[in-house]
């Protein structure tokens, strides 16, 4: 692949990007879709993650060579529509990368024709989890879905409350052996009325869980007896991410026919006082905000159901 190797190269900060076994989505600030075929999603994660910060463009070259369908059309493309910013001044990136912590997008109240018959989304015990009730009342704002259940894992109630969300009337589950509203076994009731899954934000532990069929919890019981997409949202630090363990399951979701929406850089709780290093995870790092989650949303659920067609 040719590209000048005297510009510095960066993801945008609004760019959603999602591997699959069978694809890279990739979802622009405007919405925007790249679907692009592809049997290479872990070398397509490794980019996406590196191009977080800005990178040379020989290291872009360096990286795009293990990516055997990144032809120079498909990376112009990325270019000229603005899924990956360029500028010889690595500087200017690096204040854009920074940009971010000014411009965050927390809520998006803008009603939508539904695209979600029934929309499950699973919060696990990541500490970005307290982060997510902007989001969860976004969707329910713009009626992205025309029914929404959350469940809460054990964990993530120590960041998340059942309370705070079903005092904005949503269904919140917590319990697998809970019956109620005439749901009387929550994971195969929830599981067959679903139309999409999605696990925001995913730890490691919930990762492996759902890659492994565990059905040791509602969330991978749920998972398990499910046909509906599924699309998972990983938040971690970056050594956990880069975990070789942690990898082998996200490249067996993906294998399974899940979706990934892959991360990128976000401020690490541990650290945010002392302005330590960043951690991954967030829909773009959440600074799109619920916006570009539902163009994401979207674009998958156009993606399985043609995949589902074919």
């Amino acid at each position: 692949m040719l590209l000048d190797r005297l510009n510095y190269y960066m993801r945008s900060t609004w760019l959603v990007a999602v591997t699959s076994g069978a694809c890279v989505i990739l979802v622009s600030e405007r919405g925007d879709v790249i679907e692009h075929p592809t049997s290479h999603a872990s070398q397509w994660s490794a980019l996406m993650q590196r191009l977080s910060a800005p990178l040379s463009g020989t290291e872009v070259g360096e990286l795009a060579a293990l990516i055997p369908d990144l032809d120079e059309r498909l990376w112009d493309l990325l270019v000229d529509g603005g899924y990956v910013a360029s500028s010889q001044d690595r500087d200017t990136l690096v204040e854009l990368q920074k940009s971010v912590f000014q411009n965050n997008q927390g809520f998006h109240l803008t009603a939508v024709d539904p695209v979600c018959g029934h929309l499950i989304l699973a919060c696990t015990g990541s500490i970005v989890s307290g982060l997510m009730a902007p989001t969860i009342l976004s969707l329910c704002f713009s009626r992205f879905q025309r029914r929404f259940d959350v469940v809460l894992t054990e964990s993530a109630q120590r960041f998340v409350t059942r309370d705070l969300l079903e005092s904005y009337g949503i269904r919140t589950w917590t319990d697998a052996f809970e019956r109620r509203e005439q749901i009387n076994v929550p994971h195969v009731q929830l599981g067959r009325s679903a139309d999409c899954i999605l696990v925001m934000p995913a730890t490691a532990n919930s990762l492996n869980r759902i890659a492994t069929a565990a059905c040791t919890d509602l969330l991978s019981t749920t998972v398990a007896a499910s046909k509906a997409p599924v699309v998972l949202v990983p938040a971690m630090n970056e050594a956990m991410w880069s975990n070789r363990a942690v990898q082998r399951n996200v490249q067996q979701l993906r294998d399974d026919g899940m979706y990934v929406i892959e991360p990128t850089l976000i401020f690490g709780a541990v650290d945010l006082a002392t302005g330590g290093d960043a951690m991954y995870g967030g829909h773009g790092t959440l600074w799109g905000g619920p916006r570009s989650l539902i163009h994401a949303l979207s674009a998958i659920i156009r993606s399985a159901g043609a995949a589902r067609t074919e």
